[in-house]
């Protein structure tokens, strides 16, 4: 049961962003942010009600606000990078994260990777080389250079990675003084909140905007909450690290649907750098 509710959070979280770069072709990121957020809170938190509210334990506010602040900013610099590079480059690189998450270790835990780990790390940084190949006019693969990777829509992912490897404390500390449900219904509450604030700074039109694309909010807010739901559940059953390696399955469903929905090229370097860094980030994970 863990194993098919990770897949199938692995596979939505897929689809959730291929939907949010289509969608962000009109819809100002911030009024899109805090559309699909206030949505997945607003479905979170009719299910929170359901099966009855958790008692609140100490921290849960402090884990709360600290996630929702760095998934504010990761959350924009993630929908930025979505608008500049393909979905299939993109999501990838949230395959960094286990690498920053070594580092964050050691300087929080004092933990150190094994030497199975940093072959982990080794098959990233080479799938990602071989997901980034391009052919030229001459049918041969341009050289790979540090200027390949120069792309301000590279740099943001990578940002997002690092991101990542702090906010999920907070994320597990959130969920751990609540529950797996009204812990992610609050975060992303708050996430949207500061959304639709900056929206309306930067004049937006947010409710204009909310009520043009109100369907489109609920549509990928909805998508959110079940994968959420789903990840948080499959933890329940099963010790993190076997559900997230399973979960890290989304960089191949996103890299599928960007070569078939979004007609990306070079689909068959995409692929297998996508599953070489799958197979690294299992590494990590399994063996950290």
């Amino acid at each position: 049961m863990w194993f098919l509710l990770a897949i199938f959070s692995a596979f939505f979280v897929a689809i959730q962003f291929a939907l949010i770069k289509h969608f962000l072709k009109k819809i100002n990121v911030f009024v899109l942010a805090a559309g699909i957020s206030l949505s997945a809170a607003f479905f979170l938190m009719i299910i929170a009600m359901l099966q009855g509210l958790p008692e609140i334990k100490n921290g849960f506010y402090y884990a709360m606000i600290g996630s929702a602040v760095l998934n504010f900013f990761s959350t924009t610099l993630y929908y930025k990078a979505l608008k500049i590079i393909d979905l299939s480059i993109a999501t990838p690189l949230t395959s960094f994260t286990p690498i920053f998450l070594i580092i964050t270790s050691f300087l929080m835990l004092g933990e150190v990777p094994s030497l199975v780990g940093m072959g982990g790390i080794f098959l990233i940084v080479f799938g990602y080389y071989i997901l980034s190949l391009k052919k030229n006019t001459n049918n041969k693969y341009e050289k790979i250079t540090v200027k390949s990777f120069n792309s301000r829509g590279v740099w943001y992912m990578l940002a997002v990675a690092f991101l990542y490897s702090i906010s999920s404390n907070f994320d597990k500390l959130a969920v751990k003084n609540s529950d797996p449900v009204f812990g992610s219904a609050m975060v992303a509450l708050l996430l949207g909140l500061l959304f639709a604030f900056v929206a309306i700074l930067k004049k937006n039109e947010v409710r204009i905007k909310f009520r043009e694309n109100i369907n489109k909010f609920l549509l990928v807010g909805a998508i959110s909450a079940l994968s959420m739901v789903a990840i948080n559940t499959a933890m329940l059953i099963q010790i993190v690290p076997y559900v997230i390696s399973i979960k890290n399955i989304s960089i191949l469903f996103s890299v599928l649907i960007g070569i078939i929905v979004f007609k990306e090229k070079n689909a068959k370097e995409k692929i297998w750098g996508a599953v070489i860094m799958l197979a690294g980030v299992m590494l990590i994970v399994l063996y950290k």
